[in-house]
C-alpha cells in the first residue's frame, strides 16, 4: 500500500520554523513524517520544539549528532567536542526537560522502513565501518553516495548534516536530504513529500516554507547562549 511521507531534518530548536512547516504539512494530506535528527541544539526554543513534535502522531525519529552531545552534556559523559561548541551543548542540555531529553536518549541511530515494497533507510548522515558519522561532503555527487551505499539493500537513503537540500538517483537508488528545516538563511524552512504509489514508484516534492525568521534570530540574540558569534555569522548568515 502506498503512502505520503514528510521528511524533515535539522530542526536546531526552531519552534517558528517548525509550527509552520507542521501546519503546512497536517495540509498535505501525510500519512507519516520521517524526523532525521539534530531536533535540538544550536536554537534556543529546545522544550516548544519537543513539545510540538510529541503532540504530532505518527512521526518516525532517529537521532543526530547534537542530538547525542546534549544528552552527553546532560549525564556529564565525556565527549570529543570541546570549546564553545561543548558550552553551547552545555547550555542547552541545562534547559531541555528531564523528559525530552529520554526522549532523544531512546532514539535510535537508524531506522528502516518498507513501504511498497521499497526500502527505506534513515540516517543523519552517512556512517563509516565504525559507526561514526563521515565527515561532510559538501559537493556530494551520485558516484560517492553510490560506492557507499552500492551493497545495500535500500532503495531510498535519507539523511540531513548538511544542511543542503539534495536529490540525485540513479536506476536503482535515490538519494535525498529535505535541508535544514531549523537552520536557513533566508526566511523559509525546507522539507520535503515522498510519494511511494502502490506499484512502487517513488516521486519527490521539496517544499520552502515562510516563516517569521527575525523573532527567531531576535530571542536567539537575547538568550545569547554560547558559540553565538558562531550561529549567527556561520550558519544563520547575520551580522554578530
Amino acid at each position: 500500500m502506498g503512502k505520503r511521507i514528510a521528511v524533515i531534518s535539522d530542526i536546531h530548536g526552531n519552534h517558528f520554523a517548525l509550527s509552520k512547516v507542521l501546519e503546512d504539512i497536517e495540509k498535505s494530506d501525510v500519512d507519516e513524517v520521517f524526523c532525521l535528527g539534530d531536533i535540538v541544539s544550536l536554537g534556543h526554543q529546545t522544550n516548544e520544539v519537543m513539545n510540538a513534535l510529541k503532540r504530532k502522531k505518527n512521526i518516525i525519529y532517529i537521532r543526530g549528532n547534537h542530538d547525542d552531545e546534549v544528552v552527553k552534556a546532560y549525564k556529564g559523559e565525556p565527549s570529543d567536542i570541546k570549546g564553545a561548541e561543548q558550552d553551547h551543548h552545555l547550555y542547552i542540555a541545562g534547559h531541555i526537560h528531564e523528559g525530552h531529553l529520554k526522549m532523544l536518549e531512546a532514539l535510535p541511530l537508524t531506522e528502516v522502513r518498507e513501504v511498497s515494497g521499497i526500502v527505506i533507510l534513515m540516517v543523519h548522515y552517512h556512517l563509516a565501518e565504525d559507526g561514526k558519522y563521515q565527515s561532510i561532503d559538501y559537493k556530494p555527487a551520485l558516484a560517492s553516495l553510490e560506492k557507499h551505499y552500492n551493497n545495500s539493500r535500500y532503495d531510498v537513503i535519507l539523511f540531513g548534516h548538511d544542511h543542503m537540500s539534495l536529490h540525485l538517483e540513479n536506476d536503482s537508488q535515490l538519494f535525498m536530504n529535505p535541508g535544514a528545516l531549523g537552520i536557513t538563511a533566508d526566511a523559509f524552512s525546507p522539507y520535503a513529500v515522498m510519494d511511494i504509489g502502490d506499484d512502487g514508484s517513488v516521486d519527490f516534492e521539496f517544499k520552502k516554507i515562510p516563516y517569521d525568521r527575525d523573532s527567531f534570530v531576535r530571542e536567539l540574540r537575547k538568550k545569547n547562549p554560547p558559540a553565538l558569534d558562531f550561529i549567527l555569522k556561520e550558519l544563520l548568515k547575520e551580522e554578530g
